[in-house]
């Protein structure tokens, strides 16, 4: 179980599961919230526990979350991606010329394509700096 319910349901406020209809904060359900950052905390954050407790693991997840404003990247009117359907290599172009490094991209299965709903970004494992993402650089898109 997660150990810090109120800074969960400040970060659901921000940053939560899209494939949900409402943000669990909006319908008070925390089981659902409890679900999503258990499972993140044990996907990623138990592998750094030699560093940080779960309290600093999130903490820091959230102030590299805002390095880069990735929706101003990737909405750019002075370099826009084409839209309404950005290719992988444009998305690609447009996070790598701004962070100077490879992301992953995460798309799902929609209807009769693929959609993409993740940029992501890797950094060290103290989090100081942002590096490449391992090679391909995308998952399932």
């Amino acid at each position: 179980p997660l150990k810090n319910q109120r800074s969960i349901n400040a970060r659901d406020d921000y940053w939560y599961d899209y494939f949900l209809q409402d943000p669990p904060s909006a319908t008070g359900n925390w089981h659902i919230e409890q679900s999503f950052w258990a499972k993140e905390w044990r996907n990623h954050g138990t592998c750094s526990e030699n560093f940080f407790n779960q309290y600093d693991y999130f903490d820091l997840a959230e102030r590299l979350m805002f390095r880069f404003d990735l929706k101003s990247i990737l909405f750019n009117p002075v370099n826009p991606i084409p839209l309404s359907w950005p290719t992988v290599s444009d998305v690609m172009s447009a996070t790598s010329s701004v962070t100077k490094v490879r992301p992953e991209l995460r798309c799902r299965y929609y209807e009769n394509g693929n959609m993409l709903v993740e940029v992501a970004l890797c950094f060290d494992i103290l989090g100081d700096r942002v590096i490449n993402c391992p090679r391909p650089g995308f998952v399932f898109c």
